[in-house]
């Protein structure tokens, strides 16, 4: 990839960046900073978290000024940083990961917010909703304008922030990693909206972890690491290869499919028989020491409950579950933890993250009672043991006093998992291990994945990313509406395979029925 701003693929830039720098305090986020984003096209801006994305994006939407440098939208130059000045001005707005939107109040109410017909404190609600009307039909959205925006899904949340954003007279759109809680579904959903609007001329900024998405969206690429710009590209001119590597600033070796691991002629580390609970019936599996076993299926196949299950969050209704040689009938967190069986949840911030408390507080805390001593925590044992599994995961931090929301959310995952490896366990389950992180520290998590397994951990991994599935596991469990409908080996399994299974469209056969 070019170190030089590439050339556009159409006309006048829409957005011009020019030396553009931000500090907090010391630490400088951005580093004179220099590209344009073409009008009209879409524009993927690329790196790994801490490169800096997110304090440019909080720029450009006026949601924090620059240190330096400046930023011109269709050749006005930014003076005032405030969102609702950006976008009445210069027609900038961003969909951020956090959804803005007034739950309790209808579509139209929110997509029309600050430009309601009528008048100001009394506006017209049969206007409203037939300009809303109006507006969705031209986007071609498939929306009911009265229905409350807190009763929709989180796809069509999106799709009302952006119809807000066109409503308000948007030309420059910002998504910034917009598909990251989709299902692939509803992610065609965003992608149909993301074409028309370019179709229709807006001018689009995409942030995404996301690969296969910037290839199949961008026209063009911007790249930070570090706080500062180092690549540019036109989509078709470069590969994935070269993008990861302008990222990460080296090389990152391909991962391939690990050998058949496990240890079959040892006793099951985890083994369910029956388990039944909240929306999956009838499922026996087993985990053996050594071995990565991955669930697959679709958001509603009951897979992530399984594991809630299992772990003791949530309340089964039959069957049986094996840890570690010995039955666990009365199952919850507190007894899991004691019987060495570990649990890093998928939703990191609202489950993983400890979000009062700092780094090293995050990592021990399940330590503090063999690190107390006649109830007073030994803080100089402790602060030694949580570095240990800091420096052990490459947690990147200033200090183990830093804040944990703090970090780059690459960094607080390998926090988390450090924080259950502090146990010692001898089973390991994971829920979307790499939701949110950045090439970079997916590898670092993968190599910690497959050292674990080397060493003879079990590990149970559900991930709704089927390449990673194929890369981390050795045999894949697919679960389809609530029941277990195959079990395949990873190395002869595709992602066809896995999703002809999770939907119903093929019957497991002998091979694919759990080891014995």
């Amino acid at each position: 990839m070019s170190t030089r701003p590439a050339e556009s693929g159409g006309g006048a830039p829409a957005v011009s960046v020019r030396g553009l720098s931000r500090n907090f305090g010391p630490v400088r986020a951005l580093t004179d900073v220099s590209f344009d984003v073409p009008e009209g096209e879409i524009t993927a801006l690329l790196g790994e978290n801490g490169a800096g994305k997110s304090t440019l994006l909080k720029i450009l939407a006026g949601l924090q000024p620059p240190s330096s440098g400046s930023v011109t939208v269709f050749g006005d130059e930014m003076t005032t940083f405030d969102p609702s000045t950006v976008l009445s001005r210069h027609g900038v707005a961003i969909v951020p990961q956090e959804l803005s939107l007034l739950p309790d109040r209808s579509v139209a109410e929110n997509v029309l917010a600050g430009v309601e017909p009528g008048h100001r404190w009394f506006p017209s609600r049969r206007q409203m909703r037939d300009r809303t009307v109006t507006l969705l039909g031209e986007l071609e959205l498939d929306l009911d304008p009265g229905a409350r925006a807190g009763s929709v899904d989180l796809a069509t949340q999106q799709l009302v922030v952006v119809a807000r954003s066109i409503a308000r007279g948007c030309r420059v759109l910002i998504l910034d990693e917009p598909t990251a809680m989709l299902t692939p579904a509803e992610a065609e959903r965003l992608f149909g909206l993301m074409g028309r609007l370019k179709d229709a001329g807006t001018t689009m900024l995409y942030v995404s972890h996301r690969m296969p998405e910037i290839f199949r969206l961008a026209d063009q690429i911007e790249v930070l690491r570090d706080g500062g710009h180092v690549a540019s590209s036109r989509r078709a001119e470069t590969t994935p290869d070269q993008a990861v590597a302008a990222m990460v600033g080296r090389e990152l070796g391909q991962f391939e499919g690990r050998e058949r691991g496990g240890r079959p002629d040892r006793r099951p580390a985890l083994a369910l028989n029956g388990l039944s609970g909240r929306r999956h019936e009838d499922i026996t599996l087993d985990v053996r020491p050594g071995e990565i076993l991955g669930v697959a299926g679709l958001p509603d196949s009951g897979r992530v409950e399984l594991l809630h299950n299992i772990f003791g969050g949530d309340k089964g209704t039959g069957g049986t579950v094996e840890v570690l040689g010995t039955d666990y009938p009365t199952r919850d967190p507190i007894a899991s933890v004691e019987r060495k069986l570990a649990f890093v949840p998928g939703e990191r911030r609202a489950q993983g993250l400890l979000s009062t408390m700092s780094v090293g507080e995050n990592i021990g805390v399940l330590t503090t009672g063999t690190l107390s001593r006649f109830g007073f925590l030994r803080r100089r044992a402790f602060d030694r043991a949580a570095g240990e599994r800091a420096a052990r995961m490459r947690v990147k931090t200033a200090s183990l006093d830093t804040p944990i929301t703090n970090l780059s959310g690459g960094n607080q995952q390998k926090a988390v998992l450090a924080r259950w490896l502090a146990i010692d366990p001898g089973v390991l389950i994971l829920d979307e291990p790499t939701r949110g992180v950045d090439v970079g520290a997916k590898a670092e998590i993968y190599e910690q994945l497959f050292a674990l397994a080397e060493g003879g951990l079990a590990i149970l991994c559900s991930s709704s990313d089927l390449p990673e599935l194929l890369t981390l596991t050795d045999r894949i469990a697919v679960l389809s509406q609530g029941r277990l409908a195959g079990v395949v080996d990873s190395s002869d399994a595709t992602e066809e395979s896995i999703m002809a299974l999770a939907t119903g469209l093929k019957d497991a056969s002998p091979t694919q029925q759990p080891a014995a």
